[in-house]
């Protein structure tokens, strides 16, 4: 599997709205199987998976020799509990492949429905936003934000943390406790567009998700079977339509 693949676009620049191709990165899961037994999924760019495992493995301290990546799994002569303690555990529910992950998705969450749109102009000056929001980003420079608006640009809520997936889960947990209406909102993430964070966005019933980079080809094909507008790079009055680009209106 490639890096990264050519898509269709749509780039929006000002006052100009164009079709265009694009490159995105390749996301995919790669399975650890310890003696058989899925241990922990790792969503990746593909390549280098060996030198990955090793890595990963090395860092939390397990000592096995990974076999040679095999239809995006890797075999592991080891006990499946040397995993257990350092957190790693996971389901093999995400699969290992993206029809797998968009398919378990597909059981947990529905395509949203809401025909919420925003202006192309509300839009790219989203970012501008959020980044004023970020009260300890601004202080240390070390932290990813989410925050949600309104269709017409108000920002309702922002959290920050060193983490953006903790950010939108912080955001996403405010939201059902506030009893929020996810469907009337747009997502913005401070960072890459990745399979979880839009994955987040899906169970949330979030319609527009918006980032300041890029975002993954696996993030693009949940939003896109979701019904979820996925738009990147914006800022100062662009930004890259993937999916769904209807749920933006203009620029005009």
């Amino acid at each position: 599997m490639a890096p990264s693949r050519h898509i269709r676009v749509e780039r929006l620049d000002g006052a100009t709205r164009r079709d265009d191709r694009d490159y995105v990165v390749e996301e995919a899961p790669l399975q650890l199987r310890a003696r058989g037994t899925p241990v922990a999924t790792i969503m990746r760019t593909p390549g280098d998976d060996l030198a990955l495992v090793r890595g990963l493995l090395h860092a939390e301290g397990i000592v096995a020799t990974p076999s040679q990546p095999d239809a995006d799994a890797v075999e592991l002569d080891v006990d499946p509990a040397a995993f257990a303690a350092r957190g790693l555990l996971a389901s093999a529910a995400c699969g290992v492949c993206g029809r797998a992950a968009i398919a378990d998705l597909e059981l947990r969450a529905r395509a949203v429905t809401a025909d919420t749109t925003i202006a192309a102009a509300v839009l790219t000056a989203l970012p501008a936003q959020l980044r004023a929001a970020q009260s300890v980003f601004a202080a240390t420079g070390g932290l990813h934000a989410a925050g949600l608006f309104t269709p017409d640009g108000a920002l309702v809520a922002a959290r920050e943390d060193v983490g953006r997936h903790n950010a939108v889960d912080k955001l996403a947990g405010w939201a059902l406790a506030a009893g929020l209406d996810p469907a009337r909102h747009v997502l913005v993430l401070s960072g890459r567009a990745g399979y979880e964070l839009v994955q987040k966005a899906i169970m949330l019933g979030v319609p527009i998700v918006a980032s300041v980079s890029a975002p993954s080809s696996l993030a693009i094909a949940l939003a896109e079977r979701f019904n979820v507008a996925l738009a990147g790079f914006v800022r100062e009055a662009r930004a890259n339509l993937y999916a769904h680009g209807w749920r933006v209106r203009g620029p005009a």
